[in-house]
């Protein structure tokens, strides 16, 4: 697979509208898989027009096309189903595309599931020669890289015995030593950010930063959005097998987020409680000014509009309201009562608004579960959840220890003594 669409020297990765269809009944898939194969061995091969799809059929990727450099690493991204596995396999060449171009220049390294592929008879020293002999290294160059991959796993101690005795985190760290240095020109990584102790991925995240000033492109898929900035500085959003985007880190890891909180809505929008005569109506966000207002930054005020219906009086009214990130939880819960508010709802409804001046939280997508309850524990009347979604669009955080990281920014202060 050469590239030949670009003249770019410095493109490592190609796609180009690519598509991919799978069929969830097996029995189903594999008359395809025989009427397909039997078109493509007397030159026919299958009709993709993108839009047609057989009995049981359905999209995992869907016209996706970008581009990867060298020395560039890219964070893909999205919510489960979503398409970045089935691509990241198209790319190792694992599972062929029904129709679009993937074109590569280079030598791949993948850890598609970290420890896999291991032969669980031979050593773990026997398996390093079998992995590189895969990408096609001779034994000779491997010789010269068997310490370092053997020092970076921490495993010299057991390396010469066989794989079946490792414990599932020694196969983490020798699988991600193998394939890290090995010396790929693009290194092709899924959910390997959560490898080992924290010393280990420490080390495993100098390791991929120290590869990519090397030119070495890096692709990681994972759903641990909160350590990518430590080595990515793209990424590719998938959703329903479709890329959503493509750019920032940041914008890309609060799109992924508020997709998660898509799906969290209707699931929750089905199983909403609603009681007697009152209940939760519409939910804005808005500015300082009561301008409604989706995107802010660290450090605004943010305004909730929360209308109350009712169809009877409501009488020593109680809202609870919970901030929350699809990815953490919960981050906060307030109540009318903490500040000694108290309020009746008469007929058909009134509007109570809720301040947060000088919102603390850090970039990502955000949201409201509101509930709704009269004076006593037992005096509940409505409970709407995932509501007045939000983004804090900046400014830029830090993972690398240079910044500010997390969720929220607290106020603090350094001395040093001497």
């Amino acid at each position: 697979m050469n590239l030949s669409r670009s003249s770019s020297s410095d493109l490592i990765l190609d796609v180009d509208q690519v598509w991919k269809v799978y069929c969830r009944n097996l029995k189903r898939a594999m008359w395809y898989g025989l009427k397909d194969v039997g078109r493509e061995m007397i030159g026919g091969g299958r009709d993709r027009n993108h839009h047609n799809l057989r009995a049981g059929e359905f999209f995992a990727v869907r016209d996706a096309s970008f581009q990867i450099r060298r020395g560039e690493c890219l964070a893909m991204i999205g919510p489960n189903g979503a398409g970045k596995s089935t691509m990241l396999k198209m790319i190792n060449g694992l599972i062929k595309p029904d129709s679009g171009l993937i074109q590569i220049s280079g030598k791949i390294g993948a850890l598609i599931e970290l420890g896999t592929g291991f032969n669980p008879i031979l050593s773990g020293r026997e398996n390093i020669y079998i992995n590189a002999a895969v990408l096609g290294m001779p034994k000779r160059e491997v010789d010269g890289l068997m310490e370092t991959i053997v020092e970076f796993a921490e495993l010299g101690h057991v390396i010469n015995d066989p794989i079946k005795t490792y414990s599932s985190g020694m196969r983490v760290r020798l699988g991600f030593s193998i394939a890290a240095n090995l010396r790929p020109e693009l290194l092709l990584m899924d959910e390997v950010l959560a490898v080992g102790d924290v010393g280990f991925r420490m080390k495993c995240f100098a390791h991929l930063n120290e590869l990519v000033k090397q030119g070495v492109s890096i692709v990681l898929v994972t759903h641990a959005v909160g350590m990518l900035q430590r080595v990515a500085t793209r990424s590719v959003v998938f959703g329903e097998g479709k890329i959503v985007h493509d750019g920032d880190l940041e914008t890309g890891c609060t799109i992924y987020e508020e997709m998660l909180g898509a799906s969290d809505r209707v699931r929750a929008k089905q199983k909403e409680e609603s009681g007697r005569d009152g209940e939760i109506g519409s939910v804005e966000v808005c500015n300082e000014a009561m301008e409604p207002q989706a995107e802010f930054e660290t450090g605004e005020t943010v305004r909730l509009r929360i209308q109350i219906n009712a169809r009877a009086k409501i009488k020593d009214a109680r809202l609870i309201v919970a901030l929350c990130s699809p990815v953490h939880g919960v981050l906060n819960s307030v109540s009318t009562p903490y500040q000694g508010i108290q309020f009746d709802v008469d007929p058909p409804g009134r509007v109570i608004t809720l301040e947060f001046p000088k919102i603390p939280f850090l970039i990502g997508a955000y949201h409201f579960n509101i509930s709704l309850f009269g004076p006593e524990k037992v005096d509940f009347y409505h409970r709407s959840s995932l509501r007045g979604v939000f983004r804090i669009v900046g400014p830029s955080t830090d993972a690398n220890g240079y910044g500010i990281n997390g969720i929220t920014k607290l106020q603090h202060s350094w001395k040093i003594d001497g």
